[in-house]
């Protein structure tokens, strides 16, 4: 396991290897630590998702299909959603430091060579293994090494700024890059740069990551987790908050997965600029996330995601039955914007309906690992239908993408049910919640009072 000593405790044998001289400070080690974290947790995925800034520039990279890109989608889809339980149980077998080192160095090796543009069959078997190592060694590694730097700096601000830092990373480092795509001669020619950049960059942060981290034996949970993945399933609402999930991601992920190609055949816009508008994610997103997690701090976590999903419908219906052209560019700015806002909303509060449910601490992490099996299913099936209704429709694209985004409406509209029947479930200890605010909130206003 990764830990954060301080000076009072002597460096171990096994510690002393772990990390090298320049990183003795502890601090320092720290902060270099949590942006290991941040820079590779972002980057991590930057190819995999290329869709959501250079949808056109891959189509004409790879010479595909919008069906044989959704298939390429879905099997990284299939092999993530595959692996999320056993991360797991693997991230609690071995340190955090050799997977996040693994994770991040083999998911460099893998973009480097996608960037050679390979052919559809070598495509898959690519993403396939990227499935992998972004997941099944990754995700659990890369939370439980967060709270592990926890220790020195909290653990609510290494976990809360893990995902702040993430955004900070896309909009800094991913605007510059937009930017240079945008100075290349030909769209392939930027799209194999940018590839090739991550690639690079993550190997970077996986030399970093060994170096800085420590490598201790991690440590193994006591309980069965076949017996502890029985009890979720058997829990109501673990999958009932799990629907909540998949309908709020099927309609994000979605969505912000086919706004530039959308922005450039219904909008008319250029790709560079279509390239930025995939960028709206990183500057309005955190937006609605930290401001939707002070609110539903005040009115409750299942209230602020019906709120977030409704706004979801709203926008998304808004965009998609906006006349094409490029008139329609500031208001459609201004819409998808506000969307962006909601879907901060939704993925920032989305697993915090487990204490609405009283779900117990023990089970949390298994609990998790169950939803995200879920709650992510739509990357298997959304991409297929998608690319099947653009390619169908290749002629006529502002009637594909009426069509794509009602159904996605539709997935928004499945969440805001799910979360009326997660409240009507858990009604009372939503009730006790809202009066455990209210008292606490009554016991700050009469604290000056008595302090006088």
């Amino acid at each position: 396991m990764l830990t954060c000593r301080t000076n009072l405790n002597p460096p171990s044998e096994d510690t002393k290897k772990g990390a090298i001289s320049m990183f003795k400070n502890e601090k320092l080690r720290a902060i270099i630590q949590f942006l290991c974290l941040c820079a590779g947790g972002w980057s991590i995925y930057q190819v995999t998702y290329m869709r959501y800034s250079y949808y056109d520039a891959f189509i004409e990279a790879f010479s595909m299909t919008n069906e044989q890109f959704g298939v390429l989608f879905s099997v990284y889809g299939t092999l993530t959603i595959a692996t999320y339980f056993i991360g797991g149980v693997v991230a609690d077998k071995i340190s955090p430091r050799k997977l996040l080192t693994f994770s991040f160095i083999s998911t460099g090796l893998l973009n480097l060579w996608f960037g050679t543009l390979p052919g559809y069959s070598m495509a898959l078997v690519i993403y396939a293994l990227l499935g992998i190592t972004s997941t099944l060694t990754f995700w659990a590694a890369l939370i439980k090494a967060t709270r592990q730097v926890g220790k020195v700096i909290g653990e609510g601000k290494a976990l809360g700024g893990l995902e702040a830092g993430r955004q900070l990373f896309n909009m800094v480092v991913g605007t510059a890059l937009v930017f240079w795509f945008g100075r290349f001669a030909s769209m392939t020619l930027g799209l194999q740069a940018i590839i090739n950049f991550y690639g690079i960059f993550l190997i970077a942060v996986g030399i970093l990551t060994f170096l800085s981290f420590e490598d201790e034996k991690a440590d193994a949970s006591q309980e069965n987790p076949f017996k502890v993945a029985k009890e979720c399933l058997k829990n109501k609402n673990i999958w009932v908050m799990s629907l909540i999930i998949l309908g709020a991601y099927a309609v994000t992920s979605s969505v912000t997965g086919y706004i530039s190609n959308y922005s450039t055949s219904v909008l008319g816009i250029s790709v560079a600029a279509a390239a930025f508008i995939g960028m709206f994610q990183a500057y309005f997103s955190p937006l609605g996330a930290l401001g939707g997690g002070v609110v539903a701090d005040k009115i409750g976590i299942s209230k602020m995601l019906l709120i977030g999903a409704l706004g979801l419908v709203a926008t998304v219906l808004l965009i998609g039955y906006l006349p094409a052209g490029t008139g329609m560019v500031v208001l459609f700015l201004a819409v998808f914007a506000v969307f962006n806002i909601f879907m901060g909303v939704a993925r920032g509060l989305y697993y915090g309906t487990m204490k609405e449910a009283g779900i117990p601490m023990r089970l949390s992490g298994t609990a998790i690992g169950v939803m995200a099996t879920i709650g992510y299913t739509p990357d298997i099936f959304l991409s297929p239908i998608i690319g099947r209704i653009l390619d169908s429709n290749a002629g006529a694209p502002d009637v594909a993408y009426k069509i794509i985004f009602t159904i996605l409406a539709g997935f928004g509209l499945f969440c805001a049910v799910m979360l009326l029947v997660f409240r009507r479930m858990n009604k009372e200890n939503i009730a006790k919640l809202d009066q455990e605010r209210k008292e606490l909130k009554a016991a700050k206003k009469i604290q000056p009072t008595e302090a006088a």
